[in-house]
């Protein structure tokens, strides 16, 4: 099987993935991996945590850990901050696999969600946004918010516009990868259901060896209370103005959220879209309440 490459391009008002093109990786990189609202911000905290080996370690992981292929700032002051950590780097992005690099010596962790759930939090993430123009570009609300984003296509010249085949097409890209020993796929459910067992096996993952004692406090720190608590150091962005409230990020982190908002038709429209977007083994996969 061909290793991957970065074969395509990802245009938007926030994504540029022609931004990776002088990033220059150490063999050690953790590259968070995850489309938006899937579980992006949590793994960049408990990454922090594990690179530290501590819970309480005072960094803030969404800065020290850049969306290098977002235009949130030129690209050297990225470059310039990742080239001058000495710690070992952990990397965002919400770009499909083909669109970045890819280095055999890295670890890709990338996170999953139900795209149901996903929804209602980038709705409440729109909401929660300074930059009105911004917020109206990621999702077009309409009297059929949710059928639109369900019906919507990708466009990879459009690529922050989200619809149903944003997450999709994202997993499938990683999917395919999903046998190398590099590439490790999670989902956000699973995070929920056993959030020290993942922090264990994360830890495994990065040939990082901590106590009983120091999981026991990650554990504790990572929950999504404690994160929303400390909205001022979770929250990517945080003391810049970018949210209107930096606690607000993190609204409500439930799974099946969508189960109390969701009709019995537009869910009907759901399976019957992702049945167009994704295999049965992918759908069961994917898909959890």
């Amino acid at each position: 099987m061909a290793l991957p490459s970065q074969t395509a391009t990802y245009i938007g008002p926030i994504t540029d993935t022609n931004r990776w093109k002088n990033f220059k990786h150490r063999p050690d990189d953790i590259f968070i991996c995850t489309p938006p609202k899937c579980g992006t911000t949590w793994t960049q905290a408990i990454a922090a945590m594990l690179v530290f080996e501590k819970a309480d370690h005072g960094e803030q992981p969404g800065i020290i850990s850049p969306w290098i292929d977002a235009n949130f700032a030129p690209i050297e002051e990225y470059l310039d901050m990742v080239d001058g950590q000495t710690h070992r780097r952990f990397i965002k992005t919400h770009t499909p696999f083909d669109g970045i690099p890819y280095f055999e010596e890295c670890q890709y962790l990338v996170v999953c969600r139900d795209p149901k759930d996903m929804f209602f939090s980038l709705l409440n993430h729109q909401d929660n946004m300074s930059d009105e123009d911004l917020a109206a570009a990621l999702i077009v609300r309409s009297d059929n918010t949710f059928e639109d984003w369900v019906g919507g296509s990708l466009n990879p010249e459009n690529f922050d516009t989200q619809t149903l085949e944003t997450p999709t097409h994202f997993l499938k890209t990683y999917w395919e990868y999903r046998d190398l020993p590099n590439v490790h796929l999670f989902h956000y459910y699973d995070m929920k259901q056993d959030l020290r067992g993942h922090i264990t096996n994360l830890a495994s993952i990065l040939n990082i060896s901590l106590s009983d004692v120091q999981i026991d406090e990650m554990t504790a720190a990572a929950t999504f209370e404690s994160m929303q608590a400390k909205g001022d150091q979770f929250a990517p962005g945080s003391g810049t103005g970018l949210w209107k409230k930096d606690a607000a990020f993190f609204a409500t982190g439930k799974n099946a959220q969508w189960k109390e908002k969701l009709t019995t038709e537009q869910v009907r429209l759901f399976d019957e879209r992702i049945r167009e977007l994704l295999t049965p083994e992918q759908i069961s996969w994917l898909i959890r309440s």
